[in-house]
């Protein structure tokens, strides 16, 4: 009986491992099956918010396509704007120019009057310092034909 009683005590033993080992095996399972119940719920939110995008992105797309068009306008408004204003500083630079080049003209033309009136200037001057010559020349011969006219006076007195 001993023998007997020792294998029963084997068998028990072999029974209680393996029912540890089941028991350990059952708790490895219920974690497991609690992790794949969480991601199932986490799977069915995500499902739930993919269905309720997928009606939203009809809308969203609108929504987009509407903004690209007001952008769309918006750059064509500004291209516009740009243009005009391109078109207006052409316009001011090209008036410009000629304000320049009839101002330049106007100077040259200044330049030459200018020229032209010292050169007639000069020809008073020279003119101006003969005639002052002549005059002094004249003057000293009035003095000269009046003092011979008094000297002539004078001789007629006397022989008078």
């Amino acid at each position: 009986m001993d023998f007997g009683g020792a294998q029963g005590n084997e068998n028990m033993s072999a029974l209680a491992e393996q029912v540890q080992h089941l028991a350990n095996k059952n708790v490895q399972l219920q974690d497991r099956n609690e992790r794949l119940c969480m991601k199932l719920g986490d799977m069915q939110e995500k499902v739930g918010k993919l269905a309720g995008s997928k009606t939203d992105l009809p809308a969203r797309l609108v929504f987009i396509e509407e903004e690209k068009l007001k952008i769309s306008k918006e750059l064509v408004d500004l291209q516009i704007e740009t243009n005009k204003m391109r078109e207006q500083h052409e316009t001011e630079n090209f008036e410009l120019k000629n304000m320049i080049l009839s101002l330049e003209n106007r100077v040259l033309e200044l330049e030459l009057c200018g020229e032209k009136v010292t050169g007639e200037r000069d020809a008073l001057q020279e003119r101006l310092r003969v005639m002052e010559s002549n005059r002094k020349e004249l003057a000293d011969e009035y003095i000269i034909l009046k003092s011979n006219y008094l000297a002539l006076g004078k001789e007629l007195d006397r022989e008078v």
